[in-house]
């Protein structure tokens, strides 16, 4: 089972105690693929996911005990997966169910957002058991929602962003998907909807996955100070060997001389390394000194 299975499988066994929680969760299942038949009086939930399905069944019979549901089962035409219905009936049932879901108190400047946090985050939890998925954390950090319909998409976005995360909407082959991207953000959208285990797991991966970028990263640091290191030592012992095929370093006069024999004994010593080399001891910055000094008179040699 990947994890965005096992993290719907968690979610699924939470079950809030109040009322407005579980009808804004039922809400969110309407939006994605519910439909209200006026004329032949019933009110139906759709979905393609049994984890979903018995979840709507549920919160349909935790709201509504005495409400009547028929359950229908068919397989959806081009399509390999199986479509469940749970279908409320008579006319008088399903519109009452549909009236509760659309008269829970919502925020006076964003209308499409439920005023109490608490069913902001049923209604967040509902969408993501509808139609949601997230990537295994340790391949990369993705979370996403997805609906054909442009309007439930940015109702999505707006109770995610009431939360306090950044959501964006994307269109993806005539769908309009809502997603997170960075890891805090999942995180946090994994707390605000009780997916307390598969928040654990996707910590652990993601603290795992920041020490080895570190550690590369300091590899890889340390790697190219030693390139650096070798391609400077590299180009001084060329400037030596130059000067002393040319005039011979026994002409140099005894500070650059000292420091050219130094550098030809330690072919590969850092310049911190032959400071402490050097008879006194000389400085990182003295040792550079001398030895651009050398550099220069290697130039003018071979320019005469």
């Amino acid at each position: 089972m990947g994890f965005s299975s096992r993290t719907k499988q968690e979610v699924v066994h939470f079950l809030p105690k109040d009322r407005c929680c579980l009808l804004g969760e039922l809400a969110a299942y309407y939006d994605f693929n519910g439909y209200l038949m006026e004329t032949g009086g019933y009110l139906d939930f759709n979905s393609s996911s049994p984890v979903a399905a018995r979840r709507q069944l549920t919160l349909i019979r935790t709201l509504f005990p005495n409400v009547h549901t028929q359950i229908f089962v068919k397989r959806a035409r081009l399509l390999k997966h199986q479509v469940f219905t749970i279908r409320i009936s008579p006319a008088t049932a399903a519109q009452n169910v549909f009236a509760e879901l659309r008269q829970l108190p919502r925020l006076q400047k964003s209308p499409l957002v439920y005023r109490k946090k608490c069913c902001r985050r049923a209604y967040v939890r509902g969408a993501f058991l509808a139609h949601g998925s997230i990537t295994n954390p340790e391949r990369t950090y993705h979370l996403e929602i997805s609906t054909d319909k442009t309007q439930v998409a940015g109702k999505v976005q707006a109770f995610v962003c009431s939360l306090g995360l950044d959501a964006k909407v994307v269109g993806r082959k005539g769908s309009r998907v809502v997603y997170l991207k960075e890891g805090e953000q999942i995180a946090t959208f994994l707390n605000l909807i009780g997916a307390h285990q598969a928040l654990l797991e996707f910590e652990n991966v993601r603290v795992l996955k920041e020490m080895r970028n570190s550690i590369n990263r300091l590899v890889n640091c340390e790697t190219a100070n030693v390139d650096k290191t070798v391609a400077a030592a590299v180009d001084q012992l060329e400037d030596i060997h130059r000067i002393d095929q040319l005039v011979g370093i026994d002409s140099l006069e005894p500070k650059l001389q000292s420091v050219a024999n130094v550098r030809l004994a330690n072919p590969y010593a850092s310049l911190a390394e032959l400071g402490s080399l050097m008879d006194p001891p000389m400085s990182k910055s003295g040792v550079n000194y001398r030895l651009k000094q050398l550099r220069e008179m290697s130039k003018e040699l071979t320019a005469h």
